[in-house]
């Protein structure tokens, strides 16, 4: 009975996966930082800027729609207001779709890190099982 252990890694490979698992581990980590930041500039443009925009619009124009329907001629006031708003959507919507990818990338970096970690610490249940078939 030489050892109970199956047969270890070299250390330098081991820490030189260690860093790399670091490196994966951070990664992933900027990349939620960067999601959620971009997510929060979106719902603090939202509130700071495209709702009091609505709100103006519909205060100085009550009977224009944001189609830009209206039972008259339209002035470049109300175009001006209506692509002021017409444009912010997009925008937001850029805002938080990238938001969102950017955190299921770090979310995915930070496990494949793990399972990478996970893939570097002795397998002793395969061990077990073939010292029980001798």
């Amino acid at each position: 009975m030489a050892s109970e252990y199956p047969s270890r890694m070299p250390l330098e490979q081991i820490e030189s996966t260690v860093g790399s698992i670091k490196k994966m581990l951070l990664a992933g980590a900027v990349f939620a930082a960067v999601g959620y930041l971009l997510v929060g500039a979106a719902i603090f443009f939202e509130l700071t800027a495209f709702h009091p925009l609505l709100e103006s619009y519909f205060t100085q124009f009550p009977n224009t729609s944001l189609a830009g329907g209206s039972g008259g001629t339209r002035g470049a006031a109300v175009n001006g207001a209506l692509a002021a708003i017409h444009k912010w959507p997009s925008t937001l919507l850029w805002l938080k779709l990238g938001g969102v990818a950017h955190i299921l990338v770090g979310i995915f970096l930070a496990l494949a890190g793990i399972v990478r970690a996970l893939s570097i610490m002795p397998h002793r249940l395969g061990y077990e099982m073939e010292r029980a078939q001798e």
